[in-house]
């Protein structure tokens, strides 16, 4: 077997043209990147820096490599045969928003066909553009794409949205399909009326604590605040506070357990937001700025607190709106 990873893309072939055909990928995948930011497939795009060409490992095992890259976020593609690739992905398949990509390409070059995540995890767009670089047809068989209808998981997708109940989104597209009207919403908060709604990643926490606040308590004490202000934890983009807590381990966790990012900045960057802040001389007196909380949710790019500082048991919270950019 070959094998060659590129940006988010894993390389599978298992003869000598397969191996060139997925070295000529890599190569037009990075010219392909220079669109530049911002471009519809740039995720898609992005080349891995550190790229090595193909190597053979005959001791390597199908279900190991499988195993190994079957990770939310890669792009598997194999080159061979579909039955190939569909028994090396079967053990692994769990839940169509949680799955990664898989992509198989005949060693001919001839056809690209999505087999699994087609929307959620980009197997029907990266197979577009696969197909669009070496002069492919792509197999899609998707309904909304067959027909070229909107699809709920791609726009969710592609703008960073999570759906709050797929047994609606599945109606919701039903109902397109069947040339009926279907409405959706976009909102943070959490809504329990049946409706189809989208969560945005608009939501940004700013968070403070004594030395020491362990995960459980810093989660408990968010998950409640979200509960107060009716927020959807889907919703939560950044966990920001002071560099001080940069290494704070229930923070690092927390962000972790969220899978977003966690930010901090220096106490002059906080001194420098403009706004009506909570002020704390002790605060001020220990970190150098008179609040963590708000002032990093401004640092952040926050214009607006829809939470303004809220204290339990030596933890701080604020919350802030980011815009949200629409792609149609």
């Amino acid at each position: 077997m070959y094998t060659v990873n590129s940006g988010i893309y894993r390389f599978i072939s298992f003869t000598d043209a397969g191996r060139e055909l997925m070295e000529k990928l890599c190569f037009l995948l990075e010219e392909t990147s220079e669109v530049g930011p911002g471009s519809h497939n740039e995720r898609l795009c992005k080349p891995d820096q550190n790229f090595e060409p193909a190597s053979y490992n005959k001791s390597m095992r199908l279900s190991d490599w499988t195993s190994d890259n079957f990770i939310k976020g890669n792009v598997l593609v194999f080159i061979g045969a579909m039955g190939i690739a569909v028994r090396a992905i079967a053990p692994f398949i769990k839940d169509k928003t949680t799955d990664p990509a898989v992509i198989v390409i005949d060693e001919k070059g001839r056809f690209v066909i999505p087999v699994l995540s087609g929307h959620f995890g980009g197997a029907v767009d990266a197979a577009r553009l696969l197909a669009g670089l070496i002069g492919a047809v792509p197999v899609l068989t998707t309904a909304t794409d067959v027909r070229d209808e909107f699809a709920i998981d791609v726009f969710a997708s592609s703008n960073n949205m999570a759906i709050n109940d797929m047994h609606k989104a599945k109606e919701f597209t039903a109902k397109i399909l069947a040339g009926s009207s279907a409405q959706f919403t976009v909102t943070p908060n959490l809504k329990k009326d049946g409706g189809m709604y989208l969560i945005p990643k608009m939501l940004v926490i700013g968070m403070g604590c004594r030395r020491g606040k362990s995960f459980e308590e810093l989660q408990a004490f968010l998950q409640d605040i979200l509960v107060i202000n009716n927020y959807d934890i889907r919703a939560i983009k950044a966990l920001v506070s002071v560099d001080m807590k940069k290494d704070e381990e229930g923070l690092i966790k927390l962000s972790k357990y969220l899978d977003i990012p966690f930010v901090t900045f220096t106490p002059e960057v906080l001194m420098e937001q403009e706004g009506d802040f909570d002020h704390s001389d002790m605060v001020m007196k220990t970190i150098g700025a008179d609040n963590v909380c708000e002032r990093a949710v401004y640092a952040y790019g926050c214009r607006e607190l829809t939470l303004k500082k809220t204290a339990r048991d030596g933890m701080t919270i604020a919350i802030g709106l980011t815009d949200v950019e629409i792609k149609v």
